[in-house]
């Protein structure tokens, strides 16, 4: 062993080495076990400094960056975090977008199929009314078709979910959805059904109307109204001003196509629904068919020439008795009714005391009365129903019907029946009791004709339904059911009691001559109304009727007495202008030619109402313009669209409407 040597540590010395360096090692381990759980050392701090060989704790500040410091694993942490959410939304932006791309074809194929399916609407309407039942079965089906396509590309689970989404985008969605099933359902509850009705079967034939084939019908189109109905509510809740312009293309037209369709079908199942109780399906009815003159003004049209009295029993019509005008007694003491106090005081009591008069008045069911009590009177026969219709419409139907033969040897065609009936008679026939015998002949001839059936049975419809359209038809029944489904639509013949569905005013013309002059008169309106802009004040209807006498004072010297009449100098015409203002309405300014007047004013049907009087020299016009304003506190919601109610005059009487807002 060299001499500096140390000796060998003996065991003792050795046990004490290590546990030196135990010591050393225990503060390293326990800093470490804390960076990794975050816990505070095992040791306090004064623990630690009672080893003085010991290293002081790591300090989380020291920079370093190695294995087990808080902050470099928690910045990992966050790092996997942000990754994480950020690849989570890249995935479900795909997803979104996907599903968006999906479902916007899935709408567009809806939309074409929608647009795919009006032209089939319009077939079928066409081939309905032109009785081509096989033409509108196939137009029928062929819509069905393509709106069953339409709603069926609007399902899924993806379009359930992105439709159910409170976002506006989303009315797109439901949007296409709506109609695309309005559309389905429109075709199979109201198009299939209504393919098999054939417009024969609602048209006379051979003396008679099959009231169990209207009754079917009636059924068929009742159920359509009742659909229709439904789906213009469910589609009336779409907000168009959110939709896309792609998808707002094809909603509005199923929008507005059954817009269309709703009134059309309610008029008709409620004219189905007691057409066949007025054709004696229950029990026989009697009616009086009015024939008007329109050459003779009248307020409801014209003045009546003849009368035929017809009997309903099952569906069949046979004429009982006709008479003309001239064989019942007029100039009366008192009228042969008794008249109300409003009718009297507006109109006068000669409505009731010369037969010639009783159209004389705005109301339809005052003249039907008076009617039934002159032929009661004569006759002694129960009237359910009065019906009037003037030549104009009668002109309207000969297209179907073809043209008529007249005892008297005349024809009448749709191009010369206003004419005939209404002028050139009076210069065949210039003494009363001929031109009488003309128009008895006449009235029974074309009684006779309709009767008998129409070859064009869609030409006859469109000519009944632009008449009552005009005016020129109107039909009032005892039963008090039928007149409440007949309402105060064209038929009925009335001014509507409120201003809820329209805000309506009346022009109507009455003939003093006492002639057949107003065959050369022609009239036209203007409405002008604020009642869609005056947010505060009550709103004005503003009337302007031009009245124009077009024949010339040589030529109206030439015509025969019958015509001029025997009370003014030829040529000259005298009229009496009824104005009727919106329900609730006050006249505020009356004029003729620019002079103020009061006329006469009074209360009728619920209305401010004003007559004037004007004469009207040959190749001259009378302006007449009327001021009315509404009731105080009224509000704008309170009136319906404006309209203007007029006489049915020979030829077409032009209205204008300038109604800023109103649309």
């Amino acid at each position: 062993m060299p001499e500096n040597s140390s000796p060998p540590p003996s065991r003792r010395e050795l046990r004490e080495i290590q546990a030196q360096q135990n010591a050393q090692a225990a503060p390293e381990q326990s800093d470490g076990l804390a960076g990794l759980f975050g816990d505070q050392p095992s040791g306090g701090r004064d623990e630690q400094l009672a080893h003085p060989d010991a290293r002081p704790p790591r300090s989380h500040d020291d920079g370093r960056t190695g294995g087990r410091g808080r902050r470099p694993r928690r910045k990992r942490r966050a790092l996997w975090i942000t990754l994480s959410c950020l690849a989570l939304l890249i995935v479900a932006a795909a997803g979104l977008a996907w599903a968006g791309s999906k479902v916007y074809a899935q709408a567009m194929d809806a939309r074409a199929h929608l647009l795919a399916a009006m032209p089939h609407a319009a077939e079928f309407r066409t081939a309905l009314l032109a009785g081509d039942t096989a033409a509108s079965e196939a137009a029928a089906h062929a819509f069905e078709a393509e709106a069953a396509q339409a709603a069926s590309a609007t399902g899924g689970r993806i379009w359930g979910v992105l439709e159910s989404i409170p976002l506006p985008p989303a009315e797109n969605l439901r949007a296409v959805k709506t109609v695309a099933e309005a559309a389905e359902e429109m075709g199979a509850r109201v198009f299939v059904p209504a393919s098999s009705i054939g417009l024969a079967s609602l048209t006379p034939q051979d003396g008679r109307i099959d009231v169990a084939q209207l009754e079917a019908v009636g059924s068929i189109v009742g159920e359509a109204d009742r659909s229709v109905s439904a789906l213009a509510e469910r589609v009336g809740g779409i907000d168009q001003s959110a939709l896309l312009p792609q998808v707002k293309q094809g909603v509005s037209q199923i929008v507005d196509a059954i817009a269309e369709l709703q009134p059309i079908l309610t008029a008709a199942s409620d004219t189905l629904e007691f057409l066949p109780a007025i054709l004696g399906a229950d029990e026989p009815r009697n009616y009086l068919l009015m024939f008007l003159g329109n050459a003779e003004l009248r307020a409801g049209g014209g003045g009546p020439g003849s009368f035929i009295q017809v009997r309903a029993e099952d569906g069949a019509l046979s004429v009982v008795r006709q008479a003309a005008a001239t064989e019942f007694t007029s100039a009366r003491a008192e009228p042969i009714a008794p008249l109300d106090a409003e009718s009297e005081a507006l109109y006068s009591d000669i409505l009731g005391r010369w037969i010639a008069n009783l159209t004389g008045t705005a109301d339809f069911p005052t003249s039907a009365g008076l009617a039934q009590a002159w032929w009661a009177e004569k006759f002694d026969d129960q009237i359910d129903g009065v019906m009037s219709i003037d030549p104009v419409a009668l002109s309207y139907l000969l297209p179907a019907t073809g043209p008529i033969s007249v005892p008297t040897g005349e024809t009448l065609s749709s191009e010369n029946a206003v004419s005939m009936l209404l002028n050139e008679v009076y210069f065949a026939y210039p003494k009363g009791v001929d031109s009488n015998a003309f128009f008895d002949g006449a009235a029974a001839a074309i009684f006779a004709q309709v009767l008998g059936g129409a070859p064009e049975p869609k030409a006859f419809l469109e000519g009944l339904l632009q008449s009552v359209d005009e005016g020129r038809i109107h039909f009032w029944s005892a039963n008090e059911d039928e007149r409440a489904a007949i309402g105060a639509t064209a038929l009925s013949g009335t001014l509507p009691t409120t201003n809820d569905d329209v805000t309506a005013v009346g022009v109507y013309f009455n003939d003093t001559t006492g002639s057949k002059m107003d065959y050369y008169v022609d009239a036209s309106v203007n409405l002008t109304t604020d009642q869609c802009t005056a947010s505060t004040a009550e709103p004005t209807w503003t009337t302007a009727i031009s009245f124009t006498n077009g024949i010339s004072r040589g030529d109206a010297e030439s015509l025969p007495s019958y015509i001029t009449g025997p009370y003014y100098r030829p040529g000259d015409i005298a009229t009496d202008v009824i104005l009727y203002a919106p329900v609730g309405a006050s006249i505020e300014s009356l004029t003729v030619d620019g002079v103020e007047t009061a006329g006469t004013r009074a209360t009728h049907l619920g209305r401010g109402a004003v007559r004037v009087s004007i004469l009207s020299p040959p190749n001259s016009t009378q302006n007449i313009v009327a001021t009315f304003r509404g009731a105080e506190g009224e509000p704008a919601s309170g009136y319906g669209a404006p309209e203007v109610k007029h006489t049915a005059m020979v030829r077409e009487t032009p209205v204008t409407l300038d109604a800023p807002g109103c649309g």
